[in-house]
Protein backbone atom coordinates (compact mmCIF):
# COMPACT_ATOMS: atom_id res chain seq x y z
CA UNK A 1 0.00 0.00 0.00
CA UNK A 2 1.64 3.60 -0.89
CA UNK A 3 0.38 6.45 1.35
CA UNK A 4 1.09 9.95 -0.79
CA UNK A 5 -0.26 13.53 -0.22
CA UNK A 6 -2.47 15.29 -2.59
CA UNK A 7 -3.07 19.33 -2.94
CA UNK A 8 -5.89 21.67 -3.02
CA UNK A 9 -7.46 22.31 -4.13
CA UNK A 10 -21.62 11.98 9.29
CA UNK A 11 -21.22 13.61 12.31
CA UNK A 12 -24.02 11.16 11.63
CA UNK A 13 -25.50 9.77 14.56
CA UNK A 14 -23.74 6.68 15.35
CA UNK A 15 -27.11 5.75 14.17
CA UNK A 16 -25.80 3.45 10.90
CA UNK A 17 -25.33 2.14 6.97
CA UNK A 18 -26.21 0.56 4.39
CA UNK A 19 -29.83 -0.89 2.48
CA UNK A 20 -33.40 -2.36 3.07
CA UNK A 21 -35.59 -4.68 2.11
CA UNK A 22 -39.37 -3.57 1.31
CA UNK A 23 -43.07 -5.10 0.97
CA UNK A 24 -44.25 -4.89 -3.01
CA UNK A 25 -46.98 -2.78 -3.57
CA UNK A 26 -48.12 -1.59 -0.16
CA UNK A 27 -47.69 -2.26 3.39
CA UNK A 28 -48.96 -3.23 7.00
CA UNK A 29 -50.77 0.21 8.97
CA UNK A 30 -48.42 0.81 11.69
CA UNK A 31 -49.03 3.68 14.60
CA UNK A 32 -46.20 5.62 16.17
CA UNK A 33 -44.72 4.14 19.11
CA UNK A 34 -44.57 5.99 22.51
CA UNK A 35 -43.50 9.41 22.19
CA UNK A 36 -43.37 9.00 17.99
CA UNK A 37 -45.03 11.85 16.47
CA UNK A 38 -46.84 11.81 13.36
CA UNK A 39 -45.09 12.45 9.97
CA UNK A 40 -47.32 13.01 6.93
CA UNK A 41 -44.23 14.22 4.54
CA UNK A 42 -41.71 16.83 3.79
CA UNK A 43 -41.91 19.82 5.94
CA UNK A 44 -42.79 22.42 4.38
CA UNK A 45 -41.46 25.19 6.28
CA UNK A 46 -38.31 24.49 4.43
CA UNK A 47 -37.15 25.58 0.88
CA UNK A 48 -39.82 25.35 -1.06
CA UNK A 49 -42.43 23.00 -0.38
CA UNK A 50 -39.75 21.30 2.04
CA UNK A 51 -36.63 20.81 -0.51
CA UNK A 52 -34.72 23.49 -2.37
CA UNK A 53 -32.74 23.28 -5.23
CA UNK A 54 -28.92 24.28 -4.35
CA UNK A 55 -26.56 24.39 -7.56
CA UNK A 56 -22.91 24.27 -6.95
CA UNK A 57 -21.37 24.93 -10.42
CA UNK A 58 -23.21 27.78 -12.98
CA UNK A 59 -23.22 25.73 -15.72
CA UNK A 60 -21.81 22.18 -15.40
CA UNK A 61 -23.54 19.63 -13.25
CA UNK A 62 -22.95 19.23 -9.42
CA UNK A 63 -24.54 16.47 -7.00
CA UNK A 64 -25.08 15.96 -3.58
CA UNK A 65 -24.08 12.20 -1.96
CA UNK A 66 -23.89 12.77 1.70
CA UNK A 67 -25.14 14.69 4.62
CA UNK A 68 -23.81 15.17 8.09
CA UNK A 69 -24.72 17.46 10.86
CA UNK A 70 -22.41 18.95 13.53
CA UNK A 71 -23.02 19.33 16.97
CA UNK A 72 -24.45 22.70 17.23
CA UNK A 73 -27.31 21.81 14.34
CA UNK A 74 -24.80 22.84 11.58
CA UNK A 75 -26.03 21.06 8.11
CA UNK A 76 -23.48 19.97 5.75
CA UNK A 77 -23.25 18.47 2.22
CA UNK A 78 -20.86 16.59 0.17
CA UNK A 79 -20.74 15.82 -3.76
CA UNK A 80 -19.02 16.92 -6.84
CA UNK A 81 -19.15 20.13 -8.82
CA UNK A 82 -17.56 20.34 -12.81
CA UNK A 83 -15.39 23.19 -13.58
CA UNK A 84 -14.43 22.90 -17.09
CA UNK A 85 -15.46 19.12 -16.85
CA UNK A 86 -12.63 18.50 -14.65
CA UNK A 87 -14.61 17.06 -11.83
CA UNK A 88 -13.77 18.05 -8.26
CA UNK A 89 -14.67 16.92 -4.38
CA UNK A 90 -17.46 19.56 -3.07
CA UNK A 91 -18.71 20.87 0.68
CA UNK A 92 -21.41 22.79 1.61
CA UNK A 93 -23.32 23.74 4.22
CA UNK A 94 -26.88 24.63 3.81
CA UNK A 95 -28.72 27.70 5.99
CA UNK A 96 -31.54 27.33 8.03
CA UNK A 97 -34.16 27.74 4.87
CA UNK A 98 -32.48 25.68 3.06
CA UNK A 99 -30.24 28.15 0.74
CA UNK A 100 -26.36 27.85 0.65
CA UNK A 101 -24.47 28.87 3.77
CA UNK A 102 -22.84 31.95 1.72
CA UNK A 103 -20.40 32.46 5.46
CA UNK A 104 -19.01 28.84 4.46
CA UNK A 105 -16.28 28.81 1.47
CA UNK A 106 -17.27 30.53 -1.43
CA UNK A 107 -21.15 31.47 -1.28
CA UNK A 108 -21.18 28.48 0.70
CA UNK A 109 -19.70 26.27 -0.92
CA UNK A 110 -15.34 24.62 -0.71
CA UNK A 111 -13.85 21.90 -2.92
CA UNK A 112 -10.86 20.26 -3.30
CA UNK A 113 -9.70 19.38 -7.10
CA UNK A 114 -6.81 16.00 -5.90
CA UNK A 115 -6.38 15.31 -9.10
CA UNK A 116 -6.53 18.22 -11.85
CA UNK A 117 -7.32 16.99 -15.20
CA UNK A 118 -9.21 14.12 -14.01
CA UNK A 119 -12.23 14.91 -15.62
CA UNK A 120 -15.20 12.61 -14.24
CA UNK A 121 -13.50 10.39 -11.11
CA UNK A 122 -13.57 12.87 -7.93
CA UNK A 123 -16.54 12.78 -6.25
CA UNK A 124 -17.30 13.06 -2.60
CA UNK A 125 -19.55 10.15 -1.32
CA UNK A 126 -17.70 9.61 2.93
CA UNK A 127 -18.66 12.47 5.52
CA UNK A 128 -18.09 13.15 8.60
CA UNK A 129 -17.84 15.99 11.17
CA UNK A 130 -15.04 15.95 14.09
CA UNK A 131 -15.77 17.16 17.65
CA UNK A 132 -13.42 20.39 16.67
CA UNK A 133 -15.84 21.22 13.74
CA UNK A 134 -13.63 20.54 10.86
CA UNK A 135 -15.10 18.26 8.61
CA UNK A 136 -13.79 15.63 6.11
CA UNK A 137 -14.66 14.44 3.06
CA UNK A 138 -13.48 11.14 1.18
CA UNK A 139 -13.87 9.91 -2.30
CA UNK A 140 -12.02 8.48 -5.12
CA UNK A 141 -9.59 10.25 -7.27
CA UNK A 142 -8.00 9.66 -10.89
CA UNK A 143 -4.19 8.20 -9.79
CA UNK A 144 -2.42 9.71 -13.06
CA UNK A 145 -5.17 11.06 -15.39
CA UNK A 146 -1.74 12.00 -17.82
CA UNK A 147 -0.94 8.06 -18.00
CA UNK A 148 -2.14 6.20 -21.16
CA UNK A 149 -3.94 3.33 -21.93
CA UNK A 150 -5.62 1.16 -19.35
CA UNK A 151 -3.28 2.85 -16.69
CA UNK A 152 -5.56 5.98 -16.87
CA UNK A 153 -8.68 4.75 -15.81
CA UNK A 154 -6.52 3.43 -12.15
CA UNK A 155 -7.93 5.63 -9.27
CA UNK A 156 -6.64 6.05 -5.78
CA UNK A 157 -8.52 7.45 -1.97
CA UNK A 158 -8.65 11.12 -1.23
CA UNK A 159 -9.23 12.18 1.92
CA UNK A 160 -9.74 16.01 3.04
CA UNK A 161 -10.74 17.96 5.73
CA UNK A 162 -11.86 21.59 6.31
CA UNK A 163 -12.44 24.17 8.91
CA UNK A 164 -15.74 25.65 10.04
CA UNK A 165 -15.18 28.55 7.52
CA UNK A 166 -14.60 26.52 4.62
CA UNK A 167 -10.88 26.75 4.34
CA UNK A 168 -8.66 23.39 3.40
CA UNK A 169 -6.45 22.57 6.33
CA UNK A 170 -3.48 22.37 5.47
CA UNK A 171 -2.59 20.92 9.03
CA UNK A 172 -4.44 17.45 7.43
CA UNK A 173 -2.33 14.91 5.18
CA UNK A 174 -0.43 16.79 3.38
CA UNK A 175 -1.70 20.34 2.54
CA UNK A 176 -5.00 19.17 3.64
CA UNK A 177 -5.20 16.34 1.72
CA UNK A 178 -4.39 12.35 2.29
CA UNK A 179 -4.31 9.75 -0.81
CA UNK A 180 -4.15 6.43 -0.27
CA UNK A 181 -2.81 4.01 -3.22
CA UNK A 182 -4.37 0.60 -2.34
CA UNK A 183 -3.14 -1.45 -5.24
CA UNK A 184 -2.75 -1.16 -9.01
CA UNK A 185 -6.41 -1.79 -10.99
CA UNK A 186 -7.07 -3.93 -13.69
CA UNK A 187 -8.78 -3.76 -16.84
CA UNK A 188 -11.56 -6.85 -16.63
CA UNK A 189 -13.48 -8.19 -20.37
CA UNK A 190 -16.73 -8.86 -20.29
CA UNK A 191 -17.99 -12.66 -19.97
CA UNK A 192 -17.89 -14.41 -23.23
CA UNK A 193 -20.89 -13.34 -25.22
CA UNK A 194 -21.86 -10.21 -23.01
CA UNK A 195 -22.70 -7.07 -24.96
CA UNK A 196 -21.37 -5.43 -21.82
CA UNK A 197 -18.37 -2.70 -21.75
CA UNK A 198 -15.03 -4.22 -19.89
CA UNK A 199 -15.01 -2.67 -16.02
CA UNK A 200 -11.92 -1.21 -14.60
CA UNK A 201 -11.46 -3.36 -10.84
CA UNK A 202 -9.18 -1.28 -8.60
CA UNK A 203 -9.41 1.25 -5.67
CA UNK A 204 -12.71 2.47 -4.53
CA UNK A 205 -14.57 3.70 -1.10
CA UNK A 206 -17.46 5.33 -0.26
CA UNK A 207 -18.01 6.26 4.02
CA UNK A 208 -16.15 8.27 6.16
CA UNK A 209 -16.66 7.48 9.94
CA UNK A 210 -15.33 9.75 12.48
CA UNK A 211 -14.92 7.97 15.81
CA UNK A 212 -15.33 9.08 19.23
CA UNK A 213 -11.16 10.41 19.86
CA UNK A 214 -11.89 12.27 15.99
CA UNK A 215 -9.66 9.48 14.23
CA UNK A 216 -11.27 8.30 11.12
CA UNK A 217 -12.83 5.62 9.32
CA UNK A 218 -12.16 5.08 5.64
CA UNK A 219 -14.74 2.06 4.19
CA UNK A 220 -13.25 0.83 1.01
CA UNK A 221 -12.20 -1.63 -1.37
CA UNK A 222 -9.32 -2.78 -3.67
CA UNK A 223 -8.09 -4.92 -6.35
CA UNK A 224 -7.56 -8.77 -4.40
CA UNK A 225 -4.47 -10.12 -3.68
CA UNK A 226 -3.25 -13.04 -5.90
CA UNK A 227 -2.30 -14.05 -9.45
CA UNK A 228 -5.21 -13.16 -12.25
CA UNK A 229 -7.26 -11.92 -9.44
CA UNK A 230 -10.15 -9.02 -11.35
CA UNK A 231 -12.61 -8.74 -7.94
CA UNK A 232 -12.09 -6.49 -4.77
CA UNK A 233 -11.70 -6.85 -1.08
CA UNK A 234 -13.33 -4.58 1.77
CA UNK A 235 -10.65 -2.51 2.92
CA UNK A 236 -11.16 -0.77 6.28
CA UNK A 237 -8.66 1.63 6.65
CA UNK A 238 -7.75 3.67 9.81
CA UNK A 239 -6.24 7.26 9.80
CA UNK A 240 -5.73 9.65 12.91
CA UNK A 241 -8.03 12.54 13.83
CA UNK A 242 -5.04 14.31 11.26
CA UNK A 243 -4.82 12.31 8.65
CA UNK A 244 -1.75 9.63 8.97
CA UNK A 245 -2.00 6.04 9.17
CA UNK A 246 -2.60 4.23 12.18
CA UNK A 247 -0.66 1.67 11.96
CA UNK A 248 -1.74 0.42 15.69
CA UNK A 249 -5.17 -0.75 13.90
CA UNK A 250 -5.30 -4.09 11.70
CA UNK A 251 -2.94 -4.98 9.83
CA UNK A 252 -0.38 -1.58 8.77
CA UNK A 253 -3.26 0.27 9.37
CA UNK A 254 -6.38 -1.79 7.50
CA UNK A 255 -8.46 -4.58 7.42
CA UNK A 256 -8.33 -6.57 4.48
CA UNK A 257 -11.18 -9.35 3.77
CA UNK A 258 -12.48 -11.33 1.20
CA UNK A 259 -15.40 -12.98 1.62
CA UNK A 260 -15.45 -16.37 -0.08
CA UNK A 261 -13.69 -14.80 -2.84
CA UNK A 262 -16.12 -13.06 -3.86
CA UNK A 263 -16.23 -9.74 -5.06
CA UNK A 264 -16.97 -6.78 -2.31
CA UNK A 265 -18.58 -3.88 -2.09
CA UNK A 266 -17.79 -1.32 0.48
CA UNK A 267 -20.58 1.17 1.84
CA UNK A 268 -20.54 2.39 5.54
CA UNK A 269 -19.21 1.70 8.99
CA UNK A 270 -20.54 2.82 12.35
CA UNK A 271 -19.58 3.13 15.51
CA UNK A 272 -20.99 1.07 18.71
CA UNK A 273 -21.58 2.89 21.95
CA UNK A 274 -19.51 -0.22 23.36
CA UNK A 275 -16.32 1.29 20.96
CA UNK A 276 -16.62 -2.08 18.34
CA UNK A 277 -17.17 -1.31 14.83
CA UNK A 278 -19.74 -2.56 12.54
CA UNK A 279 -19.05 -2.29 8.53
CA UNK A 280 -21.67 -2.48 5.68
CA UNK A 281 -21.26 -3.33 2.03
CA UNK A 282 -22.19 -6.55 -0.25
CA UNK A 283 -20.32 -9.31 -2.14
CA UNK A 284 -20.94 -11.05 -5.32
CA UNK A 285 -19.99 -14.53 -5.31
CA UNK A 286 -18.87 -16.50 -8.23
CA UNK A 287 -22.48 -17.91 -9.02
CA UNK A 288 -23.61 -14.12 -9.24
CA UNK A 289 -25.45 -13.93 -5.91
CA UNK A 290 -25.37 -10.53 -4.72
CA UNK A 291 -25.84 -10.85 -0.64
CA UNK A 292 -25.61 -8.06 2.40
CA UNK A 293 -22.42 -8.08 4.35
CA UNK A 294 -21.94 -6.98 8.18
CA UNK A 295 -18.49 -7.49 9.66
CA UNK A 296 -18.11 -6.30 12.88
CA UNK A 297 -15.00 -6.10 14.91
CA UNK A 298 -13.05 -4.42 17.83
CA UNK A 299 -11.53 -1.45 17.90
CA UNK A 300 -8.00 -2.35 17.31
CA UNK A 301 -9.73 -4.10 13.84
CA UNK A 302 -10.00 -7.63 15.50
CA UNK A 303 -12.64 -9.55 14.11
CA UNK A 304 -15.43 -10.24 16.93
CA UNK A 305 -15.49 -14.30 16.51
CA UNK A 306 -19.25 -13.64 18.59
CA UNK A 307 -20.63 -12.15 15.62
CA UNK A 308 -22.11 -14.45 12.59
CA UNK A 309 -18.95 -16.57 11.68
CA UNK A 310 -15.78 -15.71 12.55
CA UNK A 311 -16.86 -11.71 12.33
CA UNK A 312 -19.02 -11.55 8.95
CA UNK A 313 -22.44 -12.11 8.92
CA UNK A 314 -24.42 -12.21 5.34
CA UNK A 315 -27.66 -14.22 4.00
CA UNK A 316 -29.34 -14.93 1.19
CA UNK A 317 -32.16 -12.75 1.50
CA UNK A 318 -32.95 -12.78 -2.06
CA UNK A 319 -32.34 -15.30 -4.66
CA UNK A 320 -30.35 -12.99 -7.46
CA UNK A 321 -29.63 -9.43 -5.65
CA UNK A 322 -29.34 -7.97 -2.08
CA UNK A 323 -27.22 -4.73 -1.80
CA UNK A 324 -26.61 -2.93 1.35
CA UNK A 325 -25.95 0.99 1.10
CA UNK A 326 -26.04 1.49 4.65
CA UNK A 327 -26.98 0.28 7.98
CA UNK A 328 -28.69 1.57 10.75
CA UNK A 329 -28.55 0.35 14.83
CA UNK A 330 -32.01 -0.45 16.46
CA UNK A 331 -31.36 -0.83 19.80
CA UNK A 332 -28.71 -3.93 19.51
CA UNK A 333 -29.87 -4.38 16.35
CA UNK A 334 -29.01 -3.74 12.62
CA UNK A 335 -30.99 -2.75 10.15
CA UNK A 336 -29.70 -2.61 6.06
CA UNK A 337 -31.12 -0.77 3.75
CA UNK A 338 -30.61 -0.84 -0.14
CA UNK A 339 -32.22 -2.78 -3.39
CA UNK A 340 -32.85 -6.17 -4.55
CA UNK A 341 -34.41 -8.33 -7.05
CA UNK A 342 -35.58 -12.01 -6.99
CA UNK A 343 -34.15 -13.05 -10.54
CA UNK A 344 -32.09 -11.89 -13.46
CA UNK A 345 -33.61 -9.70 -15.80
CA UNK A 346 -36.41 -8.92 -12.69
CA UNK A 347 -36.22 -4.70 -11.94
CA UNK A 348 -34.96 -4.09 -8.76
CA UNK A 349 -36.91 -3.10 -5.36
CA UNK A 350 -36.49 -0.95 -2.53
CA UNK A 351 -35.47 -3.46 0.30
CA UNK A 352 -34.42 -3.82 4.08
CA UNK A 353 -33.69 -6.50 6.33
CA UNK A 354 -32.57 -6.70 10.07
CA UNK A 355 -30.25 -8.69 11.59
CA UNK A 356 -30.12 -9.34 15.50
CA UNK A 357 -26.80 -7.95 17.69
CA UNK A 358 -25.08 -11.84 16.74
CA UNK A 359 -25.36 -11.30 12.92
CA UNK A 360 -28.75 -13.51 12.15
CA UNK A 361 -30.69 -12.10 9.74
CA UNK A 362 -34.63 -11.79 11.30
CA UNK A 363 -36.78 -13.53 9.83
CA UNK A 364 -39.73 -11.81 12.23
CA UNK A 365 -38.68 -8.00 10.29
CA UNK A 366 -41.06 -7.21 7.41
CA UNK A 367 -42.82 -9.95 5.84
CA UNK A 368 -40.42 -13.14 6.20
CA UNK A 369 -37.68 -11.18 6.87
CA UNK A 370 -37.74 -8.82 4.21
CA UNK A 371 -39.49 -5.53 3.32
CA UNK A 372 -39.32 -4.73 -0.39
CA UNK A 373 -41.02 -2.07 -2.17
CA UNK A 374 -42.59 -1.76 -6.01
CA UNK A 375 -44.03 1.22 -6.77
CA UNK A 376 -44.89 1.07 -10.02
CA UNK A 377 -42.87 -2.43 -11.51
CA UNK A 378 -39.91 -0.13 -12.66
CA UNK A 379 -36.21 -0.21 -10.69
CA UNK A 380 -36.96 1.78 -7.41
CA UNK A 381 -33.84 1.98 -4.56
CA UNK A 382 -32.65 2.50 -1.06
CA UNK A 383 -29.36 4.64 -0.41
CA UNK A 384 -29.56 5.69 3.19
CA UNK A 385 -31.22 5.40 6.36
CA UNK A 386 -31.57 6.51 9.63
CA UNK A 387 -33.36 4.97 12.75
CA UNK A 388 -35.60 7.64 14.58
CA UNK A 389 -35.45 7.65 18.27
CA UNK A 390 -38.50 5.43 18.30
CA UNK A 391 -37.83 2.77 16.27
CA UNK A 392 -38.96 4.00 13.18
CA UNK A 393 -36.83 4.23 10.12
CA UNK A 394 -36.29 7.00 7.41
CA UNK A 395 -35.08 5.13 4.43
CA UNK A 396 -33.96 7.81 1.17
CA UNK A 397 -33.49 7.23 -2.59
CA UNK A 398 -35.72 7.15 -5.65
CA UNK A 399 -38.46 6.23 -7.43
CA UNK A 400 -39.29 4.97 -10.64
CA UNK A 401 -43.31 5.75 -11.49
CA UNK A 402 -42.98 6.00 -15.44
CA UNK A 403 -40.20 4.07 -17.70
CA UNK A 404 -38.85 7.66 -18.87
CA UNK A 405 -38.51 9.23 -14.95
CA UNK A 406 -37.18 8.75 -12.09
CA UNK A 407 -37.84 10.77 -8.39
CA UNK A 408 -36.69 10.97 -4.96
CA UNK A 409 -38.18 8.81 -2.65
CA UNK A 410 -38.87 8.70 0.81
CA UNK A 411 -40.03 5.34 3.17
CA UNK A 412 -41.07 5.19 6.37
CA UNK A 413 -40.88 2.02 8.12
CA UNK A 414 -42.28 1.01 11.78
CA UNK A 415 -40.11 -0.49 14.44
CA UNK A 416 -40.90 -3.88 12.67
CA UNK A 417 -40.50 -3.23 9.16
CA UNK A 418 -44.46 -2.40 8.23
CA UNK A 419 -45.21 0.79 6.58
CA UNK A 420 -45.89 3.50 8.25
CA UNK A 421 -49.24 4.48 6.47
CA UNK A 422 -49.22 7.93 7.76
CA UNK A 423 -46.45 9.04 5.68
CA UNK A 424 -47.17 10.27 2.04
CA UNK A 425 -49.00 7.43 0.43
CA UNK A 426 -49.27 4.30 2.46
CA UNK A 427 -45.57 4.80 3.88
CA UNK A 428 -43.70 6.26 0.77
CA UNK A 429 -43.21 9.37 -0.52
CA UNK A 430 -42.26 10.28 -3.64
CA UNK A 431 -40.83 13.81 -4.60
CA UNK A 432 -40.57 15.03 -8.51
CA UNK A 433 -37.22 17.23 -8.39
CA UNK A 434 -37.88 18.33 -11.57
CA UNK A 435 -35.51 16.15 -13.94
CA UNK A 436 -35.70 13.03 -15.44
CA UNK A 437 -32.95 11.56 -13.54
CA UNK A 438 -33.59 12.64 -10.05
CA UNK A 439 -32.81 10.79 -6.53
CA UNK A 440 -31.89 11.25 -2.83
CA UNK A 441 -28.75 10.06 -1.70
CA UNK A 442 -28.25 10.76 2.03
CA UNK A 443 -29.92 11.18 5.56
CA UNK A 444 -29.01 11.91 8.58
CA UNK A 445 -30.65 13.19 12.41
CA UNK A 446 -30.11 16.92 13.69
CA UNK A 447 -28.68 16.32 17.16
CA UNK A 448 -31.90 17.30 18.83
CA UNK A 449 -33.59 14.18 16.75
CA UNK A 450 -36.57 16.59 15.73
CA UNK A 451 -35.61 16.81 11.54
CA UNK A 452 -34.26 14.17 9.36
CA UNK A 453 -32.11 16.21 6.60
CA UNK A 454 -31.95 14.56 3.31
CA UNK A 455 -29.87 15.52 0.35
CA UNK A 456 -29.39 14.48 -3.47
CA UNK A 457 -29.94 15.37 -7.04
CA UNK A 458 -32.26 16.99 -9.66
CA UNK A 459 -30.85 14.67 -12.69
CA UNK A 460 -30.27 16.63 -15.87
CA UNK A 461 -32.21 15.58 -19.28
CA UNK A 462 -32.08 17.13 -22.79
CA UNK A 463 -33.74 20.69 -21.61
CA UNK A 464 -30.81 21.22 -18.96
CA UNK A 465 -27.13 22.14 -18.46
CA UNK A 466 -26.38 19.25 -16.03
CA UNK A 467 -27.36 18.26 -12.58
CA UNK A 468 -28.48 20.22 -9.91
CA UNK A 469 -27.71 19.27 -5.69
CA UNK A 470 -30.52 19.71 -3.49
CA UNK A 471 -31.36 19.17 -0.15
CA UNK A 472 -34.91 18.15 1.36
CA UNK A 473 -35.82 18.13 5.20
CA UNK A 474 -38.90 15.83 7.52
CA UNK A 475 -39.71 16.90 10.56
CA UNK A 476 -39.42 13.89 13.06
CA UNK A 477 -41.05 15.06 16.36
CA UNK A 478 -43.81 17.03 15.43
CA UNK A 479 -41.84 20.73 15.18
Amino acid sequence: MGLKGGHLMKRACLILLVGVLGLAGGGVAFAAGAGGAEITGLDESFGSGGWAATPLSAEEGDRFRAVAVGEEGQVYAAGFLTEGGDQAMALARIGTGGALDESFGESGVASVNVTEGGEAGELASGLAVQSTGNIVIGGPTEHDPEAEGDAARDLDIAISRFDDSGALDSTFGEEGTTVLDLSTGVLVPPPAGSTSDPQFVGDTMWGVTAMPDDSLLVVAAKLADGDDRTDRDFALVKLTADGALDTSFGTEGMVILDVNEGSESPRQAIVQPDGKILMAGYSRDGEGVVRPVLVRMAGDGTLDETFGEGGIATAEILPAVAEAYDVAMQGEDYVIAGYGRAADGEPVDLIAARFTADGTWDETFGEGGLVRLDIAGEDDRARDLVALPDGRLLLAGSGKPTEDDINGMLVLLGPDGAFDESFGENGHLVVDLGGPNDSFYGVALTPDGAHAMIVGWKGSGEETDGDDAVVARVATAGT
